[in-house]
């Protein structure tokens, strides 16, 4: 399937994907929420992976950047919700979907990137766009539907999602490699629902599911696994570079759902910060192939 074709199926899913988690989140908690995603993945995916051949993703290494994948998606995934669940998504989203700036400054501390000019530059459009929208989204009013607590504490969280999801999806592309994106995805769906359903009975946080929400959140399950499918499937068609560009703009979908039916304001120079950032982002990703 076309590479481009891929990202924006990455796109609109992860959008959907996490405009839903505003309302699960501040239901059942952003663990809970990602807990039951991860087991919606995994029971999912199960009957094709032990179909397959899995000797690959048993190999020590593969195994160890499997896991080191669940364990980073997750942290950075429960992040991501929180923030989700604070708001407002105008400013959250668009320091999330800064993500290639810290994945770009790991390749280049681990000496396979040199810093030019273009790559610099789409790094100051990046911090510039993040910039922008936090500045803008500060001034604007918002009510509880649209933030609950302090903006800058929900911006600390999108900023740190940011970083780990970096890791993760670069952890998760070497472990692709090796093993298959179905095996490895599946894999780290695992780790996930292992880690938080440990964490979540030590707090004794586990809060009731009513049907509405289970069938939400199922939903959200498939979604959100086939956007990791179609994004790391593009590994197969060997221009993984445009996948992750259009998959960029799914913080589009999220902003604009936001808008749309919560009304949250945005102001038109948030739309523009935005712009950038996806802009800067988008180069980043290509620059770094």
């Amino acid at each position: 399937m076309n590479p481009g074709l891929l990202g924006l199926i990455a796109a609109l899913c992860w959008g959907t994907g996490d405009f839903a988690a505003r309302f699960m989140t501040r239901a059942i908690g952003a663990a809970q929420t990602l807990m039951i995603i991860s087991a919606v993945a995994a029971i999912g995916l199960a009957p094709e992976v032990m179909s397959r051949d899995l000797s690959a993703l048993w190999n020590p290494t593969t195994l160890m950047l499997t896991v080191l994948a669940g364990l980073s998606t997750a942290a950075g995934a429960v992040l991501l919700y929180k923030s989700l669940e604070r708001g407002p998504m105008g400013v959250v989203v668009p320091m999330t979907s800064s993500y290639p700036l810290p994945l770009v400054l790991v390749v280049m501390a681990m000496g396979e990137l040199t810093l030019t000019v273009p790559l610099a530059a789409a790094m100051a459009a990046t911090l510039g766009g993040v910039w922008i929208v936090a500045r803008s989204g500060h001034r604007a009013n918002y009510h509880a539907d649209h933030a609950q607590g302090s903006i800058g504490h929900s911006m600390m969280l999108a900023g740190s999602a940011a970083v780990i999801l970096a890791f993760a999806i670069l952890i998760t592309e070497a472990a692709v490699s090796r093993a298959g994106e179905v095996e490895v995805i599946w894999l780290t769906r695992v780790v996930e629902l292992l880690v938080l359903a440990f964490a979540i009975t030590l707090r004794r946080q586990f809060k009731g599911v009513s049907g509405r929400m289970w069938a939400l959140l199922i939903v959200m399950g498939v979604v959100d696994t086939i956007g990791f499918l179609a994004l790391f499937s593009a590994h197969g068609t060997g221009d993984t570079t445009i996948a992750a560009i259009a998959s960029s703009a799914y913080g589009v979908v999220t902003v604009g759902l936001a808008r749309l039916v919560l009304k949250e304001p945005v102001k038109p120079l948030q739309w523009l910060g935005f712009a950038i950032v996806i802009g800067g982002a988008s180069s980043l990703t290509m620059l770094s192939s």
